[in-house]
This record gives C-alpha cells, structure tokens and sequence, in this order.
C-alpha cells in the first residue's frame, strides 16, 4: 500500500460513519481531505463524488436491515426528482464560476452546516416538527421536490448535498419527519441524485482514480456501522456537535492556499 493511502483509507473510514450516523454523504469529509492532500477543489469534490452513491446505496440497504421504518420511499423519490434539475443548475454555475469564487462558497457551506450542528439555528427536536406542511402530505411531497434541487445543486459544486440541504430541510423547514427518518430519506434520495452528479464529473475529468481504492475500503464497512449506531443505542446530539466542530477546523484549515492538481 502506497505511503499515502492509510490517511485516505482513514478519511474513507470517517466519511462512512458520519454518512451512516448523520446522512451525509461523505463528500464533507472527503473533499477537504483531498484538498488538502493538493487536489483542486473541482477534482477533490468530483472525486468524493465516485465514493458518495456507492456508499448511500449501502447505507440504505443496512437502513432496511435494522430500522426499514426509517424509509419513506416516496419522500424519497420526490427529493430525487429535484436532484437532476438542481444538477443541471450546478453545472452551469460551476462553468461560470472562477476556482477562487467556488471556494469561497465552499467555505461558506462548511460554515453554514457547522452552525446548524452547534445548534447555533436550533437544537435537532427529539419530535418531529409541524413546518410548513402542517401534516400535509402534499405540500411536503412539493417542498421535497426543491429540497432536491437544492440538494442537486450542491451535489455537483460541492460533492456534498443531503446532510446540509435535505436533513435538514426535512427537520426544520418540511416538517413532520424526525431526525433518524429525515437521514434514512436523505440516503436514499442521495442515490440515485449523486449517480448524476457523478457522471457529469467524470465527463469533466474531475475524479481521480489513484485514492478511490482506499476511500472505497474504508467507506463502505463503516457506513454499515453507522447506520447500526445510529438506530441502535447512539444518539444524535453529541455527534453533530462534534460533527459541527470538525468542520470548523476543516474550514480554518481551508483559508490556507493549497497547490492545484
């Protein structure tokens, strides 16, 4: 094993458990890493991207193993149905954008869902919240719909989407989806959505094949562990706070200029 990939398998293994103990896809965790590690920051997120629905497709299997009334498939098909439009968007964004410009709003998405994993927005409820469909199952479907697309948006700049626009989202904003189900959503939403985001970083050869082997290794068995704690005996509390502290650090360390790929 090259000297570099124990650190990579060990960010794979970190992205796995927080997407299976917080559903996030992993891509918070990975794109910085490979920033980091020298990668621009198109190439760190399209590579993220090739490990994110390969690892929500897991986690959603092991959801059905030990809580399947965790899922809502049909909440998660109207967040897919935004992804691709919202993917659509992020391109063309992304093509107008300078390198400097992006990672200013990077930054400004780490920042953002840190504040929300302090609690500086509001603690996670233990119950789910009436929000804006006031128990209307039509109008969460419909606001759904643009939580994908926001989501999809995300996905494509940052490599990152449901644990920042969906999860919450769902919690806060759509209402009557509590936080272990409003996860198990996000996951499965994440799926197919990513796939897409995936394609069109590959076709702009974003994605570099040299860490996926180990990003993949450790990725994969820990988002099964995650999801098993989560709907076991770990609650959520502590773990976005320590969660909203890591990206804090990580966006420090991000000021920092690093080499282009």
């Amino acid at each position: 094993m090259a000297r570099a990939e124990p650190r990579i398998l060990g960010v794979g293994l970190a992205a796995g458990l927080l997407a299976g103990l917080l559903g996030v896809g992993g891509g918070l965790i990975m794109g910085p890493a490979l920033i980091l590690k020298g990668l621009s920051i198109r190439r760190a997120t399209g590579t993220a991207l090739a490990v994110v629905p390969v690892a929500a497709a897991v986690a959603v299997i092991a959801e059905y193993l030990t809580v399947p009334a965790n899922h809502d498939p049909l909440l998660a098909l109207a967040v897919a149905v935004g992804g691709p439009f919202g993917v659509a968007v992020g391109r063309a964004i992304d093509q107008r954008l300078e390198a400097t410009h992006l990672k200013v709003l990077f930054l400004a998405v780490l920042l953002l869902a840190a504040a929300r994993s302090l609690g500086i927005f509001g603690q996670i409820p233990e119950q789910a919240l009436d929000g804006i469909s006031a128990g209307s199952r039509s109008i969460m479907l419909l606001a759904s719909v643009g939580l994908g697309m926001l989501a999809g948006i995300c996905s494509i700049l940052f490599g990152v989407g449901g644990g920042i626009v969906v999860v919450p989202g769902l919690v806060f904003l759509v209402g009557g989806v509590g936080f272990h189900q409003a996860t198990a959503v996000s996951l499965m939403a994440m799926v197919p959505t990513a796939f897409i985001s995936l394609r069109v970083a590959y076709r702009d050869d974003r994605v570099v094949g040299r860490w996926l082997p180990a990003l993949f290794m450790g990725s994969l068995p820990a988002v099964i562990l995650g999801v098993y704690l989560r709907n076991s005996w770990l609650d959520a509390r502590p773990l976005t706070i320590a969660f909203g502290i890591f990206l804090l650090v990580v966006s420090w360390r991000l000021m920092k200029p690093v080499p282009k790929a």
